[in-house]
């Protein structure tokens, strides 16, 4: 499937598709921090920069791996440059415990019978809302002209940009 990503479009493309897939009534939709572990246990050490087909293998891969269970909460912290694989598997950790954070804050909300809708920092609550909003966000910025200096391209696809989007699809609706 990764061999038609070549560009952001076929990723988006790619991401639409998985959307579907995962929107079919029946379908085991993993939790959105279990794929970010996994993402990040299958990162090898020394990867080249991944382009969009390494980008898109990179998340097949971590929807096809074996579960890595729920990540334990903790706030995603200090954001730093990501430059390398070690880098994003590290960012990745992050957001896995910050999403686990945010469900146990929603989890709590509900329990004592609060509105959790617009709370927490992540703006969608499941994989597939993560999917969707990446696959906007990425509508949005590619083929634009870059509006600030100093804000990473998202072309080439390298470990910061694929970063930056993740950070994006984070908080974009």
């Amino acid at each position: 499937m990764t061999n038609n990503v070549k560009t952001g479009e076929d990723f988006r493309a790619l991401l639409r598709s998985l959307i579907g897939r995962f929107e079919d009534p029946g379908t085991d939709v993993p939790e959105l921090d279990d794929i970010l572990l996994r993402w990040a246990d299958s990162l090898p050490d020394r990867a080249p920069e991944p382009g969009w087909p390494g980008l898109a293998d990179q998340l097949l891969g971590a929807l096809n791996a074996p579960s890595a269970g729920p990540a334990e909460p903790a706030p995603l912290g200090g954001r730093r440059p990501v430059a390398s694989s070690g880098e994003l598997r590290a960012l990745l950790r992050g957001l896995a415990a910050d999403y686990a954070r945010d469900r146990a804050w929603r989890v709590d909300r509900q329990a004592r019978g609060q509105w959790a809708g617009d709370g927490g920092g992540w703006a969608s609550a499941s994989l597939t809302g993560f999917l969707e909003s990446w696959e906007a966000w990425l509508g949005a910025r590619l083929g634009r002209a870059q509006v600030f200096s100093g804000v990473q391209p998202i072309e080439p696809v390298t470990w910061a940009s694929v970063a930056m989007q993740l950070g994006a699809a984070r908080v974009y609706e």
